[in-house]
């Protein structure tokens, strides 16, 4: 197997995983806050960190991950291999069908004001919840790479 794409493959794992853990905690305590400014930064610096990590390092890990799963018999090989295709699935699912939306929607929401409204803490429970899980979800997969087994 090639080294250099585990490396890539590991390195673009550590960018999405990390980001997607560190994004639900920027927003979190942005929000205890309940200052306007502050909220307002946080969601555009998670719309930014999500489109040069989360994006880059769910690209980078499919490209790698597809590259190196011939290895192994292809993606259809190993049980691992097919659980790992679907829950990368299922969390990207739920970030472009639900967490980017809502973002952009708070972003709106908080442009337009200069007060935190309650259709924006209606939103933030919404993608607080669908964050956690899409954040968990993707978090087996890394058993699955270290033993591959299932």
């Amino acid at each position: 197997m090639n080294a250099e794409l585990k490396v890539i493959h590991l390195v673009c794992a550590a960018l999405f995983l990390g980001n997607v853990i560190v994004s639900g905690v920027w927003a979190l305590m942005a929000e205890r806050t309940r200052n306007h400014a502050i909220i307002a930064f946080s969601n555009r610096m998670v719309l930014i960190t999500d489109a040069l990590f989360t994006l880059v390092g769910a690209v980078g890990v499919v490209w790698t991950g597809h590259g190196m799963a011939v290895h192994f018999g292809g993606e259809a090989g190993h049980p691992w291999i097919q659980w790992s295709y679907a829950l990368l699935s299922f969390s990207g699912l739920i970030w472009l069908f639900v967490l980017v939306p809502i973002q952009l929607k708070q972003r709106r929401l908080l442009a337009a004001s200069t007060t935190v409204g309650p259709e924006y803490w209606r939103l933030s429970r919404i993608w607080q919840t669908a964050g956690a899980i899409a954040t968990v979800l993707p978090l087996p997969i890394v058993y699955f790479m270290v033993n591959k087994s299932v």
